[in-house]
């Protein structure tokens, strides 16, 4: 019988690549907190709040899953700052929930972030020593350490700039660069804040290994060059034919001034060390050219 898996924030990015991945390979429950988006929806999605505990617990008695993939997450890095206790309620107090409400056996896939890192020393390996700079950061490690401190099975993984083919998710760096590009926009872009970004097909290709593997433990995962936001909009902009000179160059501190909804402090040399996760999961990574090449052709074909 086919191992069931629980898929939490499956409206998200993640969450929807996830799904699309690991369907026909396991039995796959997904679920997402908006029930005006889920009204509509032809993917099975159904209605869960890991923040309430009746509707958590209710859900988790009649599905059972072998595997919770928590991918629900308040995910507004500057939002954070302003309201703090609703994504300490997500980030945290929802974790909290599916660790306490499932089943003793089940086995906890977190997503978190490089964002526990201070990025004043990056890249960085899943044994470096953790310090969030904003509000957000802080809601993930909090999460990552509960969780780790309990005696259940557990794997965490640690993605950075994540982006993907959904060209209408908010967080989709390379949505936003795309689509300004191609409306023929200008855009400023923080050439001082610098990651190896992460795509979202790579990124399910890991954790089902880390699902038939059994494995537990931190990941990293990312590409296997590390660029500036700037850097890589530049190469957004070759591998899809748009202007380069719509991209102009600011840095953190600028940004910050110039849009006053830009207020929480940002890991400025971060990046990711991948070598563990292509060690123990057997997991190739690639370069963001590369990536995007892929992502070209996924585009073309939809």
């Amino acid at each position: 019988m086919a191992r069931k898996i629980l898929i939490t924030g499956a409206e998200g990015q993640l969450g929807k690549a996830l799904q699309i991945g690991l369907s026909g390979k396991f039995n796959i429950l997904s679920t997402a907190k908006n029930s005006t988006k889920l009204a509509n929806n032809r993917r099975n999605v159904q209605k869960l709040d890991v923040t309430n505990q009746d509707n958590t617990a209710t859900l988790l008695a009649s599905f059972q899953p072998d595997i919770i993939i928590n991918c629900a997450a308040y995910t507004d890095v500057d939002g954070s700052e302003l309201n703090k206790e609703l994504a300490h309620q997500v980030n945290v107090e929802g974790l909290r929930n599916l660790i306490q409400l499932s089943e003793v056996n089940t086995h906890i896939i977190q997503i978190s972030s490089d964002y526990v890192f201070d990025g004043s020393n990056g890249p960085y390996s899943e044994d470096d020593h953790t310090f969030p700079v904003n509000y957000y950061g802080k809601t993930k490690l909090e999460a990552e350490n509960f969780l780790r401190g309990t005696r259940r099975k557990w794997s965490i993984f640690r993605p950075n700039v994540l982006y993907s083919s959904d060209l209408f998710c908010k967080g989709n760096f390379f949505a936003w660069v795309y689509k300004s590009l191609l409306k023929k926009q200008a855009i400023s872009v923080v050439a001082d804040q610098t990651s190896n970004p992460t795509l979202s097909n790579h990124f399910v290709n890991a954790v089902f290994q880390a699902i038939i593997m059994d494995y537990e433990g931190i990941l990293h995962i990312g590409s296997d060059d590390y660029i500036s936001r700037y850097e890589f909009a530049v190469e957004i902009a070759k591998v899809f034919g748009f202007d380069l000179g719509l991209i102009s160059k600011i840095d953190t501190d600028s940004l910050s001034r110039k849009v006053n909804s830009y207020i929480a402090e940002r890991p400025l040399h971060s990046g990711l060390l991948i070598g563990k996760l292509e060690k123990e999961l057997n997991s190739l990574s690639y370069s963001t050219n590369y990536n995007l090449k892929l992502l070209k052709r996924e585009l073309n074909f939809k």
